[in-house]
């Protein structure tokens, strides 16, 4: 049985936990409380999918990437905003702006 070893922290990993905790900072200082935590690429096709109405290969096409990750990204909006149709998306979504814009 190998003795369990215990290496160091990279200064890479720390690197990555430390960029991670100022996104999240960064986050919490621009998102009103309660809102889903989006990637700047989630916000990006969030907004086309509510503003525009585009299809998912329109958007892939706009934003040059494949229909796939389109789809994953929509995927993991709706768990975001705990949605399961883009109705429902547009809904949570204008009343999360209509939040905002109250509280500003």
């Amino acid at each position: 049985m190998r003795p369990n070893r215990i290496f160091p922290a990279s200064p890479r990993c720390d690197l990555r936990a430390r960029s991670a905790q100022r996104r999240a900072a960064l986050r919490a200082l621009t998102d009103p409380p309660g809102s889903p935590a989006l990637t700047p690429r989630q916000r990006e096709v969030v907004e086309l999918l509510v503003g525009t109405g585009l299809s998912y290969k329109q958007i892939a096409a706009r934003l040059a990437r494949s229909e796939g990750t389109i789809r994953t990204h929509t995927e993991r909006i709706y768990r975001a905003f705990d949605v399961h149709s883009r109705l429902e998306l547009i809904v949570a979504y204008r009343s999360l702006q209509d939040a905002r814009s109250d509280a500003a």
